[in-house]
Protein backbone atom coordinates (compact mmCIF):
# COMPACT_ATOMS: atom_id res chain seq x y z
CA UNK A 1 0.00 0.00 0.00
CA UNK A 2 1.49 3.34 -1.06
CA UNK A 3 1.22 6.40 1.10
CA UNK A 4 -0.99 8.28 -1.25
CA UNK A 5 -3.49 5.11 -0.44
CA UNK A 6 -2.92 4.72 3.46
CA UNK A 7 -3.23 8.57 3.61
CA UNK A 8 -7.28 8.77 2.96
CA UNK A 9 -7.47 5.74 5.32
CA UNK A 10 -5.91 7.36 7.91
CA UNK A 11 -7.84 10.38 7.75
CA UNK A 12 -11.44 8.44 7.54
CA UNK A 13 -10.08 6.49 10.04
CA UNK A 14 -10.04 9.83 12.36
CA UNK A 15 -13.03 11.05 11.21
CA UNK A 16 -15.05 8.23 12.20
CA UNK A 17 -13.18 8.06 15.34
CA UNK A 18 -13.75 11.82 16.18
CA UNK A 19 -17.86 11.64 14.83
CA UNK A 20 -17.10 13.03 12.00
CA UNK A 21 -18.32 10.80 9.09
CA UNK A 22 -21.82 10.24 8.08
CA UNK A 23 -23.12 7.18 9.76
CA UNK A 24 -26.29 6.49 10.46
CA UNK A 25 -26.24 4.71 12.98
CA UNK A 26 -24.87 8.12 14.93
CA UNK A 27 -27.49 9.22 18.29
CA UNK A 28 -28.31 12.72 18.58
CA UNK A 29 -26.52 12.61 21.91
CA UNK A 30 -22.98 11.41 19.94
CA UNK A 31 -23.24 14.83 17.47
CA UNK A 32 -24.06 16.80 20.70
CA UNK A 33 -20.77 15.15 22.74
CA UNK A 34 -19.04 16.18 19.88
CA UNK A 35 -20.02 19.88 19.32
CA UNK A 36 -19.68 20.40 23.14
CA UNK A 37 -16.18 18.59 22.83
CA UNK A 38 -15.22 20.92 19.83
CA UNK A 39 -16.82 24.09 21.50
CA UNK A 40 -15.09 23.98 24.49
CA UNK A 41 -11.90 23.46 22.87
CA UNK A 42 -12.03 26.14 20.67
CA UNK A 43 -13.14 28.32 24.00
CA UNK A 44 -9.82 26.99 25.42
CA UNK A 45 -8.06 27.98 22.60
CA UNK A 46 -9.24 31.04 22.49
CA UNK A 47 -9.52 32.21 25.93
CA UNK A 48 -6.02 30.69 27.17
CA UNK A 49 -4.08 33.26 25.34
CA UNK A 50 -6.00 36.36 25.93
CA UNK A 51 -5.84 35.36 29.82
CA UNK A 52 -2.23 35.35 29.73
CA UNK A 53 -1.40 38.60 27.54
CA UNK A 54 -4.26 40.22 30.01
CA UNK A 55 -3.62 38.71 33.52
CA UNK A 56 -0.29 38.08 33.37
CA UNK A 57 0.44 41.19 31.47
CA UNK A 58 -1.15 42.97 34.16
CA UNK A 59 1.02 41.08 36.97
CA UNK A 60 3.96 41.36 35.36
CA UNK A 61 3.37 45.36 34.94
CA UNK A 62 2.68 45.39 38.99
CA UNK A 63 5.83 43.14 39.97
CA UNK A 64 8.07 45.15 37.73
CA UNK A 65 7.22 48.05 39.53
CA UNK A 66 7.48 47.16 42.82
CA UNK A 67 10.69 45.50 41.93
CA UNK A 68 11.80 49.11 40.80
CA UNK A 69 10.89 50.92 43.79
CA UNK A 70 12.40 48.05 45.84
CA UNK A 71 15.52 48.43 43.75
CA UNK A 72 15.41 52.19 44.51
CA UNK A 73 16.10 51.96 47.90
CA UNK A 74 18.98 49.95 47.58
CA UNK A 75 22.86 50.70 46.85
CA UNK A 76 26.09 48.39 46.16
CA UNK A 77 29.44 48.15 47.70
CA UNK A 78 32.48 46.84 48.09
CA UNK A 79 32.99 44.40 50.93
CA UNK A 80 35.56 42.50 52.09
CA UNK A 81 35.41 38.87 53.53
CA UNK A 82 36.20 38.19 56.56
CA UNK A 83 35.75 34.72 57.36
CA UNK A 84 34.14 31.53 55.20
CA UNK A 85 31.64 29.24 57.08
CA UNK A 86 30.61 25.76 56.00
CA UNK A 87 28.41 25.60 53.47
CA UNK A 88 24.88 23.67 54.37
CA UNK A 89 24.07 20.74 52.00
CA UNK A 90 20.26 21.75 51.47
CA UNK A 91 20.98 25.35 50.15
CA UNK A 92 23.54 26.28 47.67
CA UNK A 93 24.84 29.41 49.70
CA UNK A 94 28.25 29.87 51.59
CA UNK A 95 27.74 31.69 54.79
CA UNK A 96 30.35 34.75 55.35
CA UNK A 97 31.26 37.44 57.88
CA UNK A 98 31.72 40.77 55.23
CA UNK A 99 32.96 44.36 56.26
CA UNK A 100 33.04 47.61 54.65
CA UNK A 101 32.94 51.64 54.74
CA UNK A 102 30.18 53.61 54.26
CA UNK A 103 30.01 56.89 52.26
CA UNK A 104 32.00 58.53 56.18
CA UNK A 105 34.40 56.12 56.37
CA UNK A 106 32.67 53.98 59.19
CA UNK A 107 33.35 50.39 59.39
CA UNK A 108 30.59 47.97 59.44
CA UNK A 109 30.60 44.16 59.33
CA UNK A 110 27.44 42.04 59.13
CA UNK A 111 26.62 38.36 58.10
CA UNK A 112 26.27 37.71 54.18
CA UNK A 113 25.23 34.97 52.21
CA UNK A 114 26.62 34.09 48.90
CA UNK A 115 25.40 31.93 46.27
CA UNK A 116 28.62 31.13 44.56
CA UNK A 117 32.52 29.90 46.12
CA UNK A 118 34.10 32.78 48.52
CA UNK A 119 37.79 32.72 49.82
CA UNK A 120 38.76 34.83 53.38
CA UNK A 121 40.36 38.15 52.05
CA UNK A 122 38.34 38.67 48.78
CA UNK A 123 36.02 41.54 47.99
CA UNK A 124 32.60 41.33 46.90
CA UNK A 125 29.81 43.27 45.99
CA UNK A 126 26.74 43.69 48.54
CA UNK A 127 23.01 45.72 48.73
CA UNK A 128 22.31 47.71 51.28
CA UNK A 129 19.69 49.33 52.29
CA UNK A 130 18.51 52.69 52.97
CA UNK A 131 19.17 51.70 57.31
CA UNK A 132 22.31 50.54 55.47
CA UNK A 133 21.45 46.69 56.59
CA UNK A 134 22.52 43.78 53.75
CA UNK A 135 19.89 43.14 51.84
CA UNK A 136 18.78 40.31 48.91
CA UNK A 137 19.92 41.77 45.73
CA UNK A 138 16.80 43.25 43.42
CA UNK A 139 15.07 40.14 41.84
CA UNK A 140 15.19 40.52 38.09
CA UNK A 141 12.76 37.03 37.35
CA UNK A 142 10.52 38.07 40.41
CA UNK A 143 7.64 39.68 38.23
CA UNK A 144 8.46 37.29 34.86
CA UNK A 145 8.20 34.18 37.37
CA UNK A 146 5.08 35.26 39.37
CA UNK A 147 3.34 36.07 36.10
CA UNK A 148 3.84 32.83 34.80
CA UNK A 149 2.90 30.95 37.92
CA UNK A 150 -0.55 32.61 38.76
CA UNK A 151 -1.56 32.84 34.47
CA UNK A 152 -0.23 28.87 34.55
CA UNK A 153 -2.68 28.19 37.75
CA UNK A 154 -5.34 30.13 36.13
CA UNK A 155 -5.36 28.19 32.52
CA UNK A 156 -4.59 25.23 34.19
CA UNK A 157 -7.98 25.71 36.53
CA UNK A 158 -10.10 26.47 33.91
CA UNK A 159 -8.32 23.24 31.79
CA UNK A 160 -9.91 21.33 34.71
CA UNK A 161 -13.39 22.68 34.96
CA UNK A 162 -13.95 22.19 30.80
CA UNK A 163 -12.79 18.79 31.28
CA UNK A 164 -15.16 18.28 34.53
CA UNK A 165 -17.71 20.00 32.40
CA UNK A 166 -17.25 17.77 29.37
CA UNK A 167 -16.67 14.77 31.78
CA UNK A 168 -20.15 14.79 33.64
CA UNK A 169 -21.74 15.81 30.32
CA UNK A 170 -20.16 12.58 28.49
CA UNK A 171 -21.07 10.23 31.81
CA UNK A 172 -25.13 11.84 31.82
CA UNK A 173 -24.90 11.21 27.37
CA UNK A 174 -23.35 7.47 28.44
CA UNK A 175 -26.76 6.81 30.51
CA UNK A 176 -29.19 7.90 27.93
CA UNK A 177 -27.24 5.97 25.35
CA UNK A 178 -27.19 2.62 27.74
CA UNK A 179 -31.22 3.16 28.44
CA UNK A 180 -32.03 4.08 24.54
CA UNK A 181 -29.96 0.93 23.94
CA UNK A 182 -32.19 -1.17 26.03
CA UNK A 183 -35.33 -0.38 24.63
CA UNK A 184 -34.00 -0.50 21.49
CA UNK A 185 -33.09 -4.26 21.78
CA UNK A 186 -36.74 -4.72 23.66
CA UNK A 187 -38.09 -3.43 20.96
CA UNK A 188 -36.74 -5.70 18.38
CA UNK A 189 -37.09 -9.11 20.97
CA UNK A 190 -40.42 -8.35 20.81
CA UNK A 191 -40.71 -8.20 17.19
CA UNK A 192 -38.68 -11.08 16.43
CA UNK A 193 -39.61 -13.37 19.23
CA UNK A 194 -36.49 -15.72 20.27
CA UNK A 195 -35.24 -15.16 16.91
CA UNK A 196 -33.34 -12.52 17.99
CA UNK A 197 -30.40 -12.75 20.12
CA UNK A 198 -28.34 -9.27 21.79
CA UNK A 199 -24.80 -8.88 20.53
CA UNK A 200 -23.70 -8.87 24.51
CA UNK A 201 -26.12 -12.23 24.80
CA UNK A 202 -24.28 -14.34 21.95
Amino acid sequence: MTAATRSPSVVRRTCRRVGLDRNPMRRREDRLQLAVAATLTLLFLIIAPLLSISVGGRIYQTEDRIAQAQAAQLHQVDATVLEVGKAPLYAPITPARVQWRDAQGATHTSDYQATGVLKAGATVRIWLDGAGRVSEPPSSTRAFSKALVITTGLVFAIMVCFGCGYALLRRGLDRRRARLWEAEWATVERMWGNHGTRPDQA
